[in-house]
Order: structure tokens, then sequence, then C-alpha cells
């Protein structure tokens, strides 16, 4: 049973770069090196096992001070293994000052065959503040055939703006729910990824929520709607992995461009 932590002070220097102010994290979870790339640090952070496993818990603790820029991202797809009784469980906090940038995108969660897994995710984003968070989830391990076998998956989050809760998403899904038999229906093998965007400049007519849209196509469903406030909330149901991975990189390229800001590389692959 491991009891992680991963907690992160992204502040900007005299000349605008963003940098680590402070770091600290604990197996399973380690850090490696950051690099800057088109003006955002990337920090990948990396789970060197094989997956959650009964008990694990990891704590995420992200803050991100004025003028500084950064993605929060993972080079390989995280897992959830099968437990006899209590599961896995992840919290995550995210705080964003005015005039910062802050993207997480961790790669594919994976959870396995009978596993339990929860997780809790807040993000306070002060005003002039922007941030996107984008989550993909696999139906298990698709390749050796295991389709939404997991036990139990328990997945709550909540977007605050100047202090106002904008959003929140709570769902439990179970092998039995009926949301899961919705998205079989249209895709047998469905991979989900949910995409939240809190930007105040991107108003309702900005033009890059039609061009999402138009990422909608027989691979992929994908659909678009604005939160209480300063934001939106962008969901994907795909046939596969790969058309999963393309719609979510048309997303990112429309809300960065449409935000005056290139993409930086992630470098993988």
């Amino acid at each position: 049973m491991l009891q992680g932590h991963l907690k992160l002070v992204c502040a900007a220097d005299s000349d605008g770069r963003s940098y680590l102010r402070s770091q600290s994290f604990r197996a399973p979870v380690h850090l490696s090196k950051p690099h800057l790339d088109e003006g955002i640090l990337i920090v990948n952070a990396v789970n060197p096992t094989a997956g959650l496993l009964a008990g694990d818990r990891i704590d995420f603790d992200v803050s991100i001070e004025p003028g500084a820029r950064m993605v929060l991202t993972a080079p390989s797809a995280s897992r959830a293994h099968r437990t006899a009784g209590a599961g896995a469980a992840v919290e995550q906090r995210f705080r964003v000052a005015r005039g910062a940038w802050l993207e997480v995108w961790p790669e594919l969660f994976i959870p396995q065959g009978g596993c339990r897994y929860r997780q809790r995710t807040e993000a306070r984003v002060e005003e002039g503040g922007e941030m996107m968070l984008i989550e993909m989830i696999a139906p298990g391990r698709a390749a050796s055939g295991e389709l939404f076998a997991f036990a139990e998956m328990d997945w709550e989050s909540s977007f605050f703006l100047g202090g106002d809760l904008i959003a929140r998403e709570r769902y439990t899904l179970t092998p039995a729910s009926l949301a899961l038999e919705a998205m079989r229906a249209r895709f047998p093998e469905a991979y989900y990824a949910s995409v939240f965007i809190v930007a105040e400049r991107l108003g309702e007519a900005e033009p890059c929520w039609q061009r999402i849209h138009d990422l909608h196509d027989e691979t992929a469903w994908v659909g678009c709607s604005a939160l209480r406030r300063g934001g939106a909330a962008i969901r994907v149901l795909a046939s596969g992995s790969i058309a999963l991975r393309k719609k979510i990189s048309g997303i990112r390229q429309a809300i960065y461009e449409a935000l005056g800001m290139r993409a930086p590389n992630l470098r993988r692959g």
C-alpha cells in the first residue's frame, strides 16, 4: 500500500520564464526533468510501478503563480489493478493565479478487470487565470479482449472561477451501468474523454467552438457545452484509441490557437 504525493509550485522569473519554484514527490510518483517549449514549462509525472493497487493513495497539489505557464502530463498510461477490498484513490487540487495558464493532460487511464478506483479533482482558477483539463479513459485492456470488466469507478470533478462554482461532475460506473450500455451501443470498444476549459476570453461566440463541433464524425462523437460561466465542457466518445487521440489533438490545437498561444510539443511520438 503506497501513500504517494506530488506537490508543485510553478512561478515566472523576472524575464517571464516559467520554472518550478517548489517541488516534492513520493512513490509511486516520480518527476522527470522539466523542459520549456513555446514558453510553457512541460512537467512529466511518471509512475514507474506497474500501476495502482489496493489501498494505494496519491495526492496531487499543483499551484501556478501569476504569469507562469505549465503543462502537467505523463509519458505513459496509468493503470488500476484488480482489488479484493478497498480500491485505489487519487486526490487532485489545482490552483491557477491571475495571468497564469495550466494544462493538465495525463495519458490514458486503463481500468483493469476487477479494479476499484476513486478520483476527486478540485480546480480553483482566479479571475484572469486559465486552465484546461483533459482526461482520457480506456474501456480496459482492449488488446487482450478485456472490456468494461472493472468493478467500480467513482469520479468527481469541481471547477471554481474567482470563488464561484462553475461546474461539478460526478459519476459512478460499474459494468452494469446504463451509461456504459448506451456507449457500447454505438462503439463496442468505446474510449471516452472529457475536456474542461476555464478561460473567460473564450465567449460563446468564439469560432473555436464550431471548429471543435466539426470534429464530430463516424469515428468519434464530439459534443461541447458552455459552463455556468467562463468556459466549456467537451465530451468525446470514440471507436478506438487512435480516433480518440486524433480528436483530442484537434480540440487542443483549437483551444491554443483561440487563446493566441502555440501548443507545446509533449514529445509523445
